[in-house]
């Protein structure tokens, strides 16, 4: 946790070994290890300005690590060789290719061939998150080992890469959010559907004297269903029956209507987060100017020219001026370099990153002294900069200060040992290591978008788009008509014609409608049902078993809706969170299943069998979503037949005691 907020360089740890550090190289062995500095990715080294060593990184794969053989286009292992013969920091293009292969190798079922390339991608560009997160759920019943440190790896590059960290950020956020609204608007769609006899009753009253009862029951429904086929979407109707509802809605219903008339009213808020998100995948323009996507790409002069151009354009800005440094020092351009990171120093002083880069570029021009002060800047800057004391390690022991030399390089492998074991094992066909480069720490890039002021440019995810609900403020505007009308109406309605439930089997009615029997008011089967009897308790009994006789109808109903729409069955028994929580994650994990793509992606994916979520994970999480629905019905309805049971049981036994007394009297 001491490296949360530290630079990262730029190649990631790659695949652990799980092997304990070596003991610290004396002097002699150290100065042959460390023979003479060198930039990373095959620059040249310290004291040469051409850049040779960056030309050939740039160039196409023309040697290997003993002849000038191209490797084998299919052979991962030599490609893995020819990159760390050639000292290349990653290989981006290449790790994708390897990976598309042993995703198509692993679907024909060549499992060997498949491990070999997924592996290979690892190694050829450490930055990839994809290939350990296949590599985990591939191993996950073979090998829970080496699934663990596949695992273990993603979550450090995670912690590490802020392209990762906005991927996940921004696809969490959002599918959050969707999820969230469309659970909050089907849980609102079944409440109405629960609630249909209390919505359509004075209706149906009012219908009912121009036409028969039966007729007036279908008519009913037609009217119920126009708002949802006029194509006002489903969000409007919802908002509108249940404000209509409003009076007769228990507290837990109350709370859902108003989170889903809250929801609705603050939607065209969530775009703005979005653009925000979206501030990353600008190729032009602030305030990044292209970094988020520089860090592995390799140099051309079309590139370069617009990085110069934007740090004409915007002096100010650090991430222009890094850009541009961090891509001139790819190209070979050190005194273009050298330049861009000392005008990026204004805009972030003491930027640890900027500090070992500008180090790194100055020990290359030969500026020794200057360098190794650079380097204890950086390190005081940030006392978890395992790159600046390996660099420093470096330049030392070409000055024959091993003692130095060796107390740098223990202090870059006490902080990260990886680092330090990776780099020492690229020193090329000349012996000579690289110099590691930094990349700015994620934490630079969140305080960017944190301080932006993005331009609301509708940046929705593709599925929401051309939807009424991002219509932006005029549907919010519409929504609160509707909720406005919608409670005026129902209000008026109830005091007029206000609604009841039947005190035995708890059917709707109302004054036009109920029996009265005393203080009780029944619908017209339940005061059928109890007329015949001689006592009023044995009237309750027989009122009793028709209640049980309806309910039981009902519970067949509800058991098959239970059982096949997520969440219905504890809507029916007015549990609410539970329901919402269901149905966020069945559209969650529909949509994953259906492989709609992710509505936000910083780097290009493969769209290919394999590369998404496991099947067996989808799988796992339908079943427990619907375990859960079912389940938590079951329980509920066991509950409440058991205190219906204790009714019966205790009406009886009063029928039982009225009998004894009678005929005593006799």
């Amino acid at each position: 946790m001491h490296g949360m907020n530290a630079p990262r360089t730029s190649a990631s740890p790659c695949e652990g070994e799980g092997r304990r550090p070596p003991p610290i190289f004396p002097g002699i062995l150290l100065a042959l290890v460390l023979l003479a500095p060198a930039s990373r990715a095959g620059a040249a080294p310290a004291g040469a300005g051409s850049g040779e060593g960056e030309a050939a990184a740039r160039s196409a794969p023309v040697a290997s690590e003993a002849a000038d053989a191209s490797p084998p286009l299919r052979d991962v292992s030599a490609w893995i060789r020819w990159k760390h013969a050639r000292q290349l920091a990653s290989l981006p293009v290449e790790a994708r290719l390897f990976y598309r292969r042993g995703l198509l190798a692993h679907e024909s079922g060549q499992r060997a061939e498949a491990l070999a390339n997924v592996r290979g991608a690892v190694e050829l560009d450490p930055t990839l998150v994809q290939p350990h997160l296949t590599l985990a759920g591939w191993l996950a019943l073979s090998d829970p080992a080496q699934a663990l440190v596949h695992l273990g790896a993603a979550i450090e590059r995670l912690r590490r890469d802020f392209n990762v960290q906005l991927d996940l950020v921004a696809n969490v956020f959002t599918l959050g959010l969707e999820a969230l609204f469309v659970g909050l608007v089907l849980a609102g769609a079944l409440l109405v559907f629960v609630r249909r006899d209390e919505l359509g009753h004075g209706f149906e009253e009012a219908l009912a004297r121009h036409a028969s009862r039966s007729s007036s029951r279908w008519w009913v429904l037609v009217l119920l269903s126009l708002p949802f086929l006029a194509g006002f979407g489903l969000t409007l109707p919802v908002l509108l029956m249940l404000a209509f509802l409003w009076p007769l809605l228990r507290t837990p219903e109350r709370a859902l209507h108003v989170a889903i008339a809250v929801a609705a009213v603050l939607l065209p808020l969530a775009p703005g987060v979005l653009d925000r998100f979206a501030l990353a995948l600008k190729s032009e323009g602030r305030p990044f100017h292209e970094l988020p996507a520089l860090e592995h790409v390799q140099w051309t002069a079309e590139r370069q020219a617009r990085l110069e151009r934007a740090a004409a354009e915007d002096e100010r800005n650090g991430f222009a001026q890094f850009a541009l440094a961090w891509h001139s020092r790819r190209g070979g351009e050190l005194a273009r370099a050298e330049q861009a990171y000392e005008v990026a120093l204004m805009d972030w002083p003491e930027h640890p990153a900027v500090l070992t880069d500008l180090g790194n570029v100055v020990a290359m021009r030969g500026h020794t002294e200057r360098a190794l002060e650079l380097y204890k800047r950086a390190a005081a800057r940030d006392p978890h900069n395992a790159a600046a004391h390996f660099n420093a390690a470096q330049l030392l022991t070409r000055r024959f200060e091993y003692a130095a030399a060796q107390e740098e390089l223990r202090q870059a492998s006490a902080l990260d040992f990886e680092l330090v074991r990776r780099y020492q094992s690229q020193s090329g066909a000349s012996g000579r290591l690289p110099l590691v480069d930094v990349w700015p720490e994620a934490r630079t890039f969140w305080t960017a978008i944190g301080n932006a002021s993005p331009r609301a440019s509708r940046s929705l995810p593709l599925l929401a788009r051309n939807r009424i609900e991002t219509m932006g403020w005029g549907f919010s505007f519409a929504a609160l008509l509707v909720l406005t009308a919608g409670h005026l109406f129902g209000r008026w309605r109830h005091e007029k014609l206000p609604l009841r439930h039947c005190m035995n089997c708890g059917m709707v009615v109302c004054r036009r409608c109920a029996k009265r029997r005393r203080e009780a008011a029944l619908c017209e089967d339940c005061e059928r049902a109890g007329s015949g009897a001689a006592t009023r308790d044995f009237s309750r009994v027989l009122m009793l078993e028709h209640r049980s006789q309806r309910q039981a109808l009902q519970r067949m109903l509800d058991t098959a809706l239970a059982a096949l729409v997520p969440g219905y069955g504890l809507l029916s028994h007015r549990r609410v969170l539970a329901p919402v929580v269901i149905l966020s994650l069945t559209w969650l994990l529909t949509r994953l299943a259906t492989g709609t793509p992710l509505p936000f992606a910083v780097t290009a994916r493969l769209a290919l069998p394999g590369s998404g979520v496991p099947v067996v994970l989808l799988w796992g999480g339908f079943l427990l979503v619907f375990l859960w629905s079912l389940l938590g019905f079951l329980v509920v309805t066991t509950r409440a037949r058991a205190r219906e049971a204790r009714e019966r049981q205790a009406a009886r036994s009063r029928v039982t005691q009225s009998a004894h007394r009678e005929t005593a009297a006799a």
